[in-house]
């Protein structure tokens, strides 16, 4: 009998696998989340939860083995929320590659003929082989980072902003202290001690994010920007005191020579700090530039003798040169992209293709860099010396 009574408990209580329900009236759409090859890039474009209501809209989800790790997300997890893990081949063969940094060589010679790709534009890793293949492939290539909503605004680019500003004082946070080298500096002080002084240079989204995160600590900050606007927007968002100054050469200058850190957010030329500035700067300071992707905020982040992006010193100034700030906290920034994303792959199914999306919203069609067989963005053509097509060109088609 107490044989028996075991025998039963064991059947009852022995837990049993269950998929993930997929919608059977799905519109038969597949969408491929390769892995990130690039070592600093530690975002990832969709989480669990927003796998989970793609594949319960009827998607179908193929991801690469171990793609979420480096936001901390298992295969099981994926797996539970009702996507494939598989090889790198078969995430390419998906009808939508969806990914962070553009395609690579390898990456563009397995994608499947017709596909959309969808990925950050980053002029700077770009390669020619690349866009060749996608032409040859007649491929479509949109950059999330250029989609426009209703109020002409790009979500995506404002989001990785914001992102980049809050991010970039943690980081110098820890750049400061002696456990990264640093003058052993805490960002917001004591009583009896001076908190770190702050310059932030542009009133955007991003200098805006960085004013908060570093008044939250404490830290003393001026800000400047050319557009009295923005530094008008900013002061209503403070709610309290704060330094402001247009771009006055000397007003700037006296405020690089006591700042700890300088956060350039904008890289219009009339706010790139001169390397006569930098090198006035006192030593041991920092400089954390997030215009790297767009030609850079001061004159010295493109170091002839470093690396691109990179890290480096120069003048006894610490240049934080890396285009992708937003790692530094990856899992907080997939989730912000996530919440992004699910909408307007949402809206693509509905359409039933990329193809009939960029036809009924024009803000997603203008982000396309590659259409068909043509190359449909200005900048791209020029930088590789391709010819150019406008897509107003191609409206007869849809």
């Amino acid at each position: 009998m107490k044989s028996h009574i075991l025998h039963i408990a064991r059947e009852e209580l022995c837990p049993q696998e269950h998929l993930c329900a997929v919608s059977p009236q799905g519109h038969g759409l597949c969408i491929g989340l390769p892995k990130e090859t690039g070592e600093k890039e530690k975002r990832f474009v969709l989480t669990p939860e927003a796998v989970a209501l793609l594949v319960g809209a009827g998607y179908r989800v193929i991801i690469e083995s171990m793609a979420g790790i480096g936001i901390n997300y298992s295969d099981f997890l994926y797996a539970e929320a009702g996507a494939e893990v598989a090889g790198r081949a078969d995430v390419f063969m998906a009808d939508i590659v969806l990914k962070i940094s553009p395609l690579q060589p390898d990456e563009a010679v397995l994608l499947k003929p017709g596909a959309a790709v969808i990925s950050m534009f980053q002029p700077q890793y770009q390669k020619l082989e690349v866009l060749q293949l996608l032409m040859q492939k007649k491929a479509v290539a949109l950059a999330f980072d250029k989609i426009r909503n209703e109020e002409d605004r790009c979500p995506f680019a404002d989001c990785l902003d914001e992102i980049d500003g809050h991010a970039a004082i943690v980081v110098a946070a820890g750049l400061l202290t002696n456990l990264y080298g640093g003058k052993g500096i805490l960002l917001g002080g004591i009583p009896g001690v001076a908190p770190a002084e702050v310059v932030v240079i542009g009133a955007g989204l991003g200098g805006r994010a960085a004013l908060r995160m570093a008044r939250g600590l404490g830290a003393a900050v001026k800000l400047f920007d050319e557009n009295i606007s923005r530094l008008r927007t900013a002061l209503d968002e403070c709610g309290q005191p704060l330094f402001t100054s247009n771009l006055h050469p000397h007003v700037l200058t006296n405020a690089l020579r006591s700042a700890d850190v300088v956060i350039g957010t904008s890289c219009d030329m009339s706010c790139q700090l001169s390397e006569q500035m930098v090198q006035q700067m006192k030593k041991g300071a920092l400089l954390i530039d997030l215009c790297i992707d767009k030609g850079g905020c001061f004159e010295t982040s493109l170091c002839p003798d470093k690396p691109k992006d990179a890290v480096f010193e120069k003048y006894g100034v610490l240049h934080y040169c890396l285009s992708s700030v937003g790692s530094a906290v990856a899992r907080t920034a997939s989730m912000a992209l996530s919440n992004l994303f699910v909408p307007i792959l949402l809206d693509i199914g509905s359409c039933r293709s990329v193809g009939n999306m960029m036809k009924q919203d024009v803000g997603f069609r203008d982000a396309a860099y590659v259409f068909n067989t043509k190359v449909v963005n200005r900048d791209m053509a020029q930088r590789f010396n391709l010819p150019y097509c406008d897509m107003s060109l191609f409206t007869g088609m849809f």
